[in-house]
C-alpha cells in the first residue's frame, strides 16, 4: 500500500489561499449591497456573492490537507498527543479568547437587553467552543466562530483518521467514517431535537462536514499524478463548476444552496474534490496563481487570515459600518470596512496571535521525542 506523502514543508501558495478563502467569506456576509440596482447583472452578482460561503469549505479541506502532511506519519503516544493538542490550541485559542471577551463585554446585559442567563449561556458556549453543536447558540457571540467547533472536532478525530489510513485502505475506510459520522450525528440530534435540525447537522457540525477534511487528507496522503499545471487548472475549473451548480440550486430553491440537501451534498463532497486538486497543484506546480499567492503581500494576508476571519463579523464591523455609511454610499462603505479590517487583522496577528502562539509553545510544549518507526501497511 502506498505510503502517505507526509512532510513538514511550508507551502507559501497555500498560505496565500487562506486569505482568498477568508475574503470570500467576507463577501458572502456582506452580500446585501444597496445600490447594485435590479439589472440582470446585479442579480447575477448577488447570486455569486450568496455562494461564497464556499470559503469555509476551502478552509476545512485545506486543514485536512495540511494536518495530514504534517502528522500522518506520527504515532500519537502520550507526549506526541500532548504536543499535537497544544499546537492546535495555541493556533486557535489566544486571539479567539481575546475577541470573545471583547464581544461579550460589549454585549453585557443592561436594561432592555437579553436576560443575563441567556448571555451567560452564550458566553459559556463560546468560551468552551461548544456553541457550534447547538443550533440556537451557533451564531451567538462571534457568529462565524461556529466553524471553530467543526475544526476542533476534526483535530480530535485526526489521530483516528490517520490510524485508519495506516491500518486499512483510506479509499474505503475514510468514506465509511464520513458516512458513519453523518448517520451518528443525525441519530443523536433526532434523539434530542432541541439541539438542531437535520440540515443543521449536515451543514454546520463535524458530523456533516467531516468529508471536507477527509478529502483534503486524501490528497495529502495520495499525491495524484497530473501533467504540470493541470492539477491547479483542474482545481480552479472544478471550483468554478461547483459554484455554478450551487447557484443553480439557489435559483431553484430560492435559498442559499447550503440550506438545502442538494447544496450540502455538493458543498461537502464535490467541492472538496475540486479544492483538493487545487491544493495539490498550488503545493507542487510553479504556476502564475501559485506565484501570485506566494508574494510577500499574499503571505502577510494569509498569516493574518484567521484574525481577519474572526474580525469580519462582530463588534468592530458593527461599529464601523454605521459610521462609514454617514459619509459613504453602501458599496464604498463595505470596501472601506474591508480595508480597515485587513489593517486590524494584520495588527492583531502581529501583536497578539503571533507572540501568544510562540509564548505558549515555548513554555508548555513537551520535549519532542525521537520519531518512531512507522508501522507496515496492511493491504
Amino acid at each position: 500500500m502506498k505510503q502517505p506523502a507526509t512532510t513538514a514543508a511550508y507551502y507559501p501558495a497555500l498560505t496565500g489561499l487562506r486569505a482568498v478563502a477568508a475574503f470570500a467569506v467576507f463577501a458572502f456576509h456582506h452580500r446585501h449591497l444597496q445600490g447594485l440596482g435590479t439589472s440582470a447583472l446585479a442579480a447575477a452578482l448577488r447570486a455569486v456573492l450568496s455562494e461564497l460561503h464556499i470559503g469555509v469549505s476551502i478552509f476545512f479541506t485545506l486543514s485536512g490537507f495540511l494536518l495530514t502532511k504534517r502528522y500522518a506519519g506520527q504515532r500519537f503516544g502520550g507526549a506526541e498527543w500532548r504536543r499535537y493538542l497544544l499546537h492546535r490550541a495555541a493556533r486557535i485559542w489566544p486571539v479567539y479568547l481575546v475577541l470573545v471577551v471583547v464581544t461579550f463585554a460589549a454585549s453585557y446585559p443592561t436594561e432592555g437587553r437579553p436576560h443575563p442567563g441567556r448571555w451567560l449561556a452564550e458566553l459559556a458556549a463560546s468560551l468552551t467552543l461548544l456553541k457550534g453543536l447547538a443550533e440556537k447558540y451557533y451564531l451567538s457571540g462571534i457568529p462565524q466562530a461556529w466553524s471553530l467547533t467543526v475544526e476542533e472536532g476534526f483535530y480530535l478525530l485526526a489521530p483516528l483518521v490517520f490510524w485508519l489510513g495506516w491500518r486499512y485502505r483510506p479509499g474505503w475506510a475514510w468514506p465509511l467514517l464520513a458516512a458513519g459520522a453523518a448517520l451518528l450525528g443525525l441519530a443523536a440530534y433526532a434523539a434530542v431535537p432541541a439541539l438542531g435540525s437535520p440540515i443543521f447537522v449536515l451543514k454546520a457540525t463535524i458530523f456533516g462536514r467531516l468529508p471536507e477534511f477527509l478529502v483534503g487528507a486524501a490528497f495529502a496522503w495520495y499525491a495524484p499524478q497530473a501533467r504540470r499545471g493541470l492539477a491547479t487548472l483542474t482545481g480552479v475549473a472544478g471550483i468554478a463548476l461547483t459554484l455554478v451548480l450551487l447557484i443553480l440550486i439557489q435559483h431553484v430553491t430560492h435559498h442559499i444552496s447550503i440550506n438545502s440537501y442538494p447544496g450540502v451534498l455538493l458543498n461537502n463532497w464535490l467541492l472538496p474534490l475540486a479544492t483538493g486538486w487545487l491544493l495539490h497543484g498550488l503545493a507542487t506546480e510553479p504556476t502564475r496563481l501559485a506565484r501570485l499567492l506566494s508574494t510577500p503581500l499574499g503571505q502577510q494576508l494569509g498569516r493574518a487570515s484567521y484574525c481577519f476571519y474572526l474580525l469580519h463579523l462582530g463588534v468592530l464591523t458593527n461599529a464601523l459600518q454605521p459610521l462609514l455609511r454617514l459619509w459613504l454610499p453602501a458599496g464604498p462603505a463595505v470596501v472601506a470596512t474591508f480595508g480597515v479590517l485587513v489593517l486590524a487583522s494584520l495588527a492583531l496577528h502581529r501583536c497578539v496571535e503571533q507572540p501568544a502562539h510562540r509564548w505558549l509553545l515555548a513554555r508548555l510544549a513537551p520535549p519532542r521525542a525521537a520519531a518512531p518507526n512507522l508501522p507496515a501497511h496492511h493491504g
